[in-house]
């Protein structure tokens, strides 16, 4: 059983993460369809000092340097 504590992880085929020549991380999360509709993908950035920047970068080199699983 996970740990309550602990935030759900979105699951690495809905991921995809870019890293720019600037170090950004953009990342990608494509939404899942409810009763046949789907909204659209969510996009962010993170860039280093922001909190949840190491969190990401861990996530990229899972996926692998395509950022894609």
């Amino acid at each position: 059983m996970p740990d309550a504590s602990e935030p759900a992880r979105i699951p690495d085929e809905r991921l995809s993460i870019e890293q720019r020549q600037d170090g950004t991380l953009v990342v990608c999360v494509q939404s899942e369809p409810h009763d046949g509709f789907r909204l659209p993908d969510a996009k962010f950035s993170f860039r280093c000092g922001d909190p949840q920047y190491a969190y990401w970068l861990d996530r990229l080199r899972t996926l692998g340097p395509d950022g894609r699983r």
